[in-house]
């Protein structure tokens, strides 16, 4: 029921976008490997995080140290994270019996 209830919203927001003449949405399926390996799927998480988020972009300090990190250091965090994800989407598979 939950993911007919998220596939009809994606749609319905889609089809929004479109008349508003901007591209569709997209879901993220990494999501499901963040929230496997931090098993928080709490909304109250999610709604945190984007407050916090629009804080640090607001706030142009926050931005000046978050642009100062070098390009190795986010191209190496960005490889963890995916690779951490990509581990946790093959257990995922793994425990579907197919």
């Amino acid at each position: 029921r939950r993911i007919q209830g998220s596939l009809m919203a994606d749609a319905f927001c889609s089809i929004l976008a479109s008349l508003f003449t901007s591209m569709p949405n997209t879901t993220f399926s990494q999501n499901n490997g963040v929230i496997a390996m931090t098993k928080c799927a709490s909304r109250r998480a999610g709604i945190a995080t984007g407050f916090w988020l629009i804080i640090m972009g607001v706030f142009a300090k926050i931005a000046g140290v978050i642009t100062s990190i070098p390009d190795c250091v986010l191209g190496g965090m960005t490889i963890f994270l995916f690779a951490n994800v990509l581990i946790s989407g093959i257990t995922l598979f793994g425990e579907l019996n197919l």
